[in-house]
């Protein structure tokens, strides 16, 4: 198949641009990228389309999200600590089993890839219900997206700091835990699909449950996952307990390393992020959800200054209710643009670089996704750039992502597969993914007594019935 006479945006190591362009796809890959006008002979069979008006570049690379939690969106809203402790996130997750897995993954993955996500990082929790990852890697495998999906554990028992404080029943034997994800990797892992441990964070694991999602990690060529400085409170109660901060941590356990994949990253000092950039660490800035619970800026800029490899992530729909990774791009820089009090500081370009190609590093998959070069996968999206929110055309590149419009991705290709045709997902069905959510949330909301509580936080007067 031959896309021509588009703008093709290539991510590749010189940034070329054609403004009327081609790709050529054979056997899943990019075969030939270039100028329309040079396309030469084409073999006959091969099905030559016109992307006239729109513009086609790499598929987006979304490095973390939580896909089961697609149905907890809008619940905690402004939620005071209290609430989240007795009813909140805990109460929810125990809720949480297979078809509520299932119904969060359809929606959070139906939202992102219809938008140009073509490799997305989960992370889902292993317990208290064992197979409520099943139920999402079923949804992953439906959906055809290229994704990492890492089984979250913990075990600590300290209880000293309730923000870090978890839950008896959530606890697991590392052993127990290992075994768990070799099972899931032997029944889901594929061409697209990676299944990784995580040790949730220093202070939720112990020395040996990190050590040992790593060492599975290490055994089975996975990336290997953890939540990673992502609060001030974390900071503190790290440095009381350990003496110093979490990366500085996963670099004494021997954890950091180029398999290594950690969110957050707010509150870092210097010599931890000289860590990262020293172990070729992957980071995944998730700017949205860092200011959905005011935890604080990352030093976005630092850490791209020290070569650090950073991509970024919306999280999930618990902590940044859209899934929407354009809003995350413009996010990025205009939070660094008030933090640095520097308006000049990045650039419309970077931001695509950093949802492009910057994430595939982060993920140390540039060899085969984040660009349109030969001989790397043909994942990439078709945009429509004749909508008013991209016009005018001359600056199309600052439109993507400070105008922020992701219904004008037309077409999605992953492998050379459209998985997206005109909006419309080929596999995952819109009315029947958005009936199976609104079923699901019931359910939650009634097993853990959230009902009410979200009927009297509105201070409006609703009239009739149903859930505002």
């Amino acid at each position: 198949m031959i896309l021509k006479d588009s703008m093709v945006v290539t991510m590749d190591d010189e940034r070329n641009v054609y403004e009327s362009g081609y790709v050529w796809v054979k056997n899943g890959a990019i075969y030939r990228v270039g100028d329309s006008a040079e396309i030469g002979e084409v073999p006959a069979g091969v099905d030559v389309r016109s992307a006239r008006g729109c513009l086609v570049m790499p598929g987006l690379i979304n490095c973390h999200s939580h896909f089961s939690n697609g149905i907890l969106r809008g619940i905690y809203d402004e939620m005071p600590l209290a609430v989240w402790f007795s009813k909140g996130m805990w109460p929810v997750m125990e809720a949480m089993e297979r078809p509520a897995g299932k119904a969060g993954a359809e929606l959070a993955l139906l939202e992102q890839m219809t938008i140009g996500v073509t490799t997305s990082v989960s992370g889902e929790f292993g317990t208290p219900n064992g197979d409520t990852i099943d139920g999402v890697l079923e949804a992953v495998h439906q959906s055809r997206i290229r994704a990492i999906v890492s089984r979250m554990t913990i075990d600590s028992a300290d209880e000293s700091s309730a923000s870090q404080a978890v839950p008896r029943q959530y606890r697991e034997k590392p052993d127990d835990a290992a075994k768990e994800v070799r099972r899931l990797q032997r029944a889901f892992n594929s061409d697209r699909i990676g299944v990784a441990p995580e040790a949730l964070g220093v202070l939720r694991c112990t020395p040996e449950m990190v050590q040992a999602m790593h060492e599975v990690s290490v055994e089975t060529g996975s990336h290997f996952l953890m939540h990673v400085a992502s609060s001030k409170e974390e900071r503190e109660e790290s440095y009381r307990r350990l003496g110093h901060g979490s990366v500085a941590e996963m670099k004494r356990l021997g954890v950091l390393g180029p398999k290594t994949l950690i969110a957050h990253a707010i509150w870092l000092d210097d010599a931890e992020i000289d860590h990262l950039a020293e172990h070729q660490t992957g980071v995944s800035h998730n700017p949205v959800a860092n200011a959905y619970y005011a935890s604080g800026f990352a030093r976005l800029a630092e850490l791209l200054e020290a070569g650090v490899r950073v991509g970024l992530g919306v999280d999930g729909a618990s902590t940044n209710n859209g899934q929407n990774v354009w809003e995350t791009m413009k996010m990025a820089l205009l939070f660094q643009k008030e933090r640095l009090s520097n308006a000049s500081f990045g650039s419309a370009e970077l931001a695509l670089e950093l949802m492009t190609r910057r994430g595939a590093m982060a993920l140390h998959m540039e060899d085969q996704i984040g660009s349109l070069e030969p001989g790397k996968r043909a994942d990439f999206i078709v945009i429509d750039t004749e909508r008013v929110s991209l016009a005018p055309a001359h600056t199309v590149i600052s439109n993507l992502v400070y105008s922020n419009d992701p219904g004008a991705v037309r077409d999605v290709y992953i492998d050379g597969e459209q998985v997206v045709a005109s909006g419309v997902h080929k596999y995952l069905n819109r009315a029947d993914v958005v009936d199976g959510a609104r079923v699901a949330q019931g359910h939650v909301l009634e097993r853990t007594g959230l009902k009410s509580y979200l009927a009297s936080r509105s201070k409006w007067k609703w009239k009739g019935a149903g859930m505002r």
